[in-house]
């Protein structure tokens, strides 16, 4: 038999049909502990189908974590199903909730411009 892509072979191999895209296939993963490896999200999902990446975002200044990542399936379907299967499930001692991320993930030069943003408070005057 043969296979066009290593993502056909698993599961038992999918159809051209069912390889096309219907749906979102990043996950943002929230609320996990500050010292969370990305070891520590790709073990459990990848249980659901082939993982493309896994980010955990830092502060560009700081380098600090800030508390989420990104789960990036090559498929929808298997981003669907970590999403039912693994929300609210502890990792690191936290209980992590999960959505669907909205946008792919953003360049440095992205990240930098809405740290800097972020970190400026404007207020007026009283009576102003």
């Amino acid at each position: 038999m043969h296979y066009d892509e290593p993502q056909d072979r698993y599961r038992g191999g999918r159809g051209f049909r069912d390889r096309r895209p219907s749906g979102p296939s990043g996950l943002l993963i929230r609320n996990l502990p500050l010292d969370a490896r990305q070891e520590d999200l790709r073990i459990p999902f990848e249980r659901f189908g082939p993982v493309k990446d896994v980010y955990l975002p830092k502060n560009y200044y700081t380098g600090e974590p800030r508390g989420f990542g990104f789960v990036k399936f090559r498929n929808p379907e298997d981003a669907a199903e970590a999403k039912q299967q693994m929300n609210h499930k502890v990792i690191g001692g936290r209980e992590i909730r999960i959505v669907f991320a909205e946008e792919n993930r953003k360049t440095p030069q992205e990240m930098r411009k809405n740290t800097r943003v972020s970190l400026f408070v404007f207020s007026s005057p009283i009576g102003a």
